[in-house]
């Protein structure tokens, strides 16, 4: 945790002086991860950085999540976007600075897509549905009636474009629904590696498309994101996996 207060100071001492983009708010976002072997990982990132371990083990990432109010702050007189989101990233560090990197960002909107390739950011446009109690993404969680057993939800995703269309599929349940155990696991042990997954402040990019030889890093600033279980019901993640050159399982 020490490690984490210090990348968040280091981060807030400098000034953001330009934002590529803004966002509202990033909702209701599934992690999962596996662990990979760090020098099998080490061979697929570009030159500079180098896998981050927690527990003996590189790691990589599949995020499904809601982002809400996107803009572009050059382009000012478009109005904020909601769109759906899945990435593939694993966690590495650049000289010391711990951080994430990105394979592959799939995108629900195709002007959010191509403003962030433009960047030389790997956004990819997608088709992208998600269900919360079988209501459309528009509903939050916040805005279910209080003291209901739980909530369930849906995602599936499917690249668009001429040729190859990964897709990933998921379901999965927040506590209290039905069902639901934690399994007994140890909650500061959840707790320890959560924060280690999620409280990153800066991310690196391989530029230009995300494979060229010049690395790029942003600093991003939020609170500590609220984290819980969730109770992974479904999911078929390979086709996206395999599209970034991941082998997992």
């Amino acid at each position: 945790m020490a490690e984490i207060e210090a990348s968040q100071a280091l981060i807030a001492k400098r000034r953001l002086k330009f934002r590529f983009m803004k966002h509202d708010a990033w909702e209701n976002a599934l992690f999962v991860h596996w662990p990979v072997p760090a020098p099998h990982l080490a061979e697929l990132l570009p030159r500079g950085l180098e896998p981050d371990i927690m527990d003996g083990s590189a790691w990589v990432g599949l995020v499904l999540l809601t982002e809400r109010g996107v803009s572009s702050q050059l382009g000012r007189c478009l109005p904020p976007i909601d769109h759906l989101g899945a990435n593939v990233r694993t966690y590495v560090r650049h000289n010391g600075v711990p951080g994430i990197f990105f394979w592959s960002l799939e995108c629900s909107s195709v002007l959010a897509s191509l403003g962030a390739r433009l960047a030389g950011i790997p956004y990819f446009p997608a088709s992208m549905s998600r269900s919360v109690d079988m209501e459309p993404f528009k509903q939050q969680v916040e805005q279910v009636e209080v003291g209901k057993p739980g909530f369930t939800f849906e995602f599936s995703s499917r690249r668009s474009g001429l040729f190859r269309h990964p897709t990933v599929t998921a379901r999965w349940r927040l506590p209290g629904a039905e069902g639901f155990d934690a399994g007994g696991e140890d909650e500061e042990e959840f707790k320890r590696q959560a924060a280690w997954f999620v409280e990153r402040y800066s991310v690196y990019a391989a530029w230009p498309w995300g494979k060229g030889p010049l690395l790029l890093r942003g600093d991003v600033q939020h609170p500590a994101w609220p984290v819980q279980r969730a109770a992974l019901e479904a999911l078929d993640a390979q086709p996206l996996l395999q599209a970034a050159g991941l082998e997992i399982g």
